[in-house]
């Protein structure tokens, strides 16, 4: 092997970081179908739904790429076995509670998802902060490099 070549992959991953990944991959994709339908008029919205789509404005659109893009970047690096994935993970992360909060006090928020929607956001909270947690062991036990 030459100089110039990369290393080599690590083969061996944990089945979770598999899952972990595919997660990512495809909750970036329901959170882009779920824009395309909404703005398409295929999901039927309420008046307080259109009232907060039609509050939305180019910051809050790519607030909301950007972390998406984040958690993206954190899924490969995860894939990749990079200690990096970590902090893309934190970082996305914290900044969706400032985004939800944001959303919340300017957007009425809680009002355009209502009850079910409160309960699936803080079940993907949940979910995100045993992503990190799991991440951040991966990092302490050397997994992550």
């Amino acid at each position: 092997m030459s100089t110039s070549e990369p290393p080599p992959l690590p083969t061996n991953r944990p089945a979770l970081v598999w899952v972990i990944s595919i997660f990512y991959v495809v909750s970036v994709g329901w959170v882009a179908l779920s824009f395309a339908l909404i703005f398409s008029g295929l999901i039927p919205l309420t008046d307080v739904q259109k009232a907060y789509f039609q509050a939305q404005t180019v910051f809050d659109y790519e607030s909301t790429a950007l972390i998406g893009g984040a958690n993206l970047v954190g899924a490969v690096l995860l894939l990749l076995l990079r200690r990096q994935a970590f902090p893309f993970f934190l970082t996305a992360f914290s900044f969706g509670l400032i985004q939800t909060l944001y959303q919340i006090v300017t957007k009425n928020w809680l009002g355009a998802i209502g009850g079910p929607g409160l309960v699936g956001a803080v079940i993907g909270w949940g979910i995100s902060i045993a992503i990190i947690l799991y991440t951040w062991r991966l990092v302490s036990k050397g997994v992550l490099k």
